[in-house]
């Protein structure tokens, strides 16, 4: 069994530009969930799925894997939820289990 934390991170948004890669607390606020990723016992590999090349880098910086960038198509306002964890299932066939973590909520343990 590989248990896969992957961490969606488009670059465009809405509310507030940029947020994934903003300093929150001191550091990127996509760190933080890359770092409770990393510090989890259960987990076998921590992707960042993007696409982005900024976010990244800004991830590889934080420890994270990015092997490959999303297309742009799966990552507009109106994309399912879904498509990016399929896409990343494409990518990485050897993966059994997947936790989905979410970059916006960083107050996790």
């Amino acid at each position: 069994m590989t248990l896969l934390a992957l961490i969606p991170a488009r670059g465009g948004s809405r509310g507030i530009p940029r947020k994934n890669i903003l300093p929150f607390c001191g550091k990127p606020l996509l760190h933080w969930t890359i770092d409770a990723a990393l510090a989890s016992a259960c987990v076998d590999q921590v992707v960042v799925s993007t696409e982005d090349q900024e976010i990244a880098e800004v991830a590889k910086a934080g420890g994270a894997e990015v092997p490959f960038l999303r297309p742009a198509e799966l990552a507009s306002d109106e994309a399912p939820g879904i498509l990016p964890v399929l896409h990343a299932l494409e990518q990485l066939p050897k993966v059994s289990d997947v936790l989905l973590l979410q970059p916006t909520s960083p107050l996790r343990s």
